[in-house]
């Protein structure tokens, strides 16, 4: 199972996160950066994964998503 994020890369990324850093829309340890714009990213089973757009004021209005596999 994957996710898959579509998106300009000359304004936006795609961050995997850490839940608080999801809530908090900040990266504050080691995550991985998306910027191809049409990424496919594996997902574990019966797991959650949390993304959020790292481009200034991007999170904060809303572009993020918490998923369940």
């Amino acid at each position: 199972m994957h996710a898959v994020f579509k998106y300009n890369p000359s304004m936006h990324n795609v961050v995997q996160v850490g839940e608080g850093d999801y809530n908090s829309c900040r990266v504050s340890g080691p995550s991985r950066t998306y910027t191809s714009g049409n990424d496919h990213i594996q997902l574990v089973r019966g797991g959650k994964a949390f993304f959020i757009c790292s481009r200034p004021g991007h999170c904060q209005q809303g572009m993020k998503i918490a998923v369940t596999a």
